[in-house]
């Protein structure tokens, strides 16, 4: 399966006075690359709850590495590193899009839930999600240009 990294340009609101982007954003930037990770592996996460899934967060983890600042522009991988059917783990690496340095690297932990947060497999739930699942552990980025908008 092939996927492209999750892109956009730094917005001057997710800056402090140091024209650095705060650490908070980071979290939320990986959920914006985890709902395009699901989206491209043909799970859109719309498409999950209407199915009366979710997908609550159990943990996150951000190590800082390079500071972005306004104006640049950021890349996140994400990679579904553990999977079991009842949880799962995604990993991201955010890279300045136009230099290619490593800003950060991360992890979220999930578990699966019915729409009354109780917990469930989804492999037994739903065999068709969980097939895709599988198939995005297997996933593969191309190579992105630095610079490129």
């Amino acid at each position: 399966m092939k996927m492209i990294p999750y892109c956009r340009d730094i917005f001057y609101y997710e800056t402090d006075r140091m024209n650095v982007v705060s650490h908070t954003n980071y979290i939320r930037w990986m959920e914006e690359a985890r709902t395009d990770f699901l989206r491209q592996a043909g799970m859109a996460y719309d498409q999950i709850e209407a199915e009366g899934l979710m997908i609550p967060v159990l943990e996150v983890r951000c190590q800082y590495r390079q500071s972005l600042t306004y104006g640049d522009r950021f890349a996140i991988v994400s990679r579904i590193t553990e999977y079991n059917s009842f949880k799962m783990k995604i990993a991201y690496e955010i890279y300045n899009a136009r230099t290619g340095t490593l800003s950060a690297r991360a992890s979220s932990a999930h578990c699966f839930t019915d729409s009354s947060m109780k917990p469930v497999r989804i492999s037994k739930r739903n065999p068709t999600l969980h097939a895709l699942f599988l198939k995005s552990m297997d996933a593969e980025y191309s190579a992105w240009d630095y610079g490129a908008e």
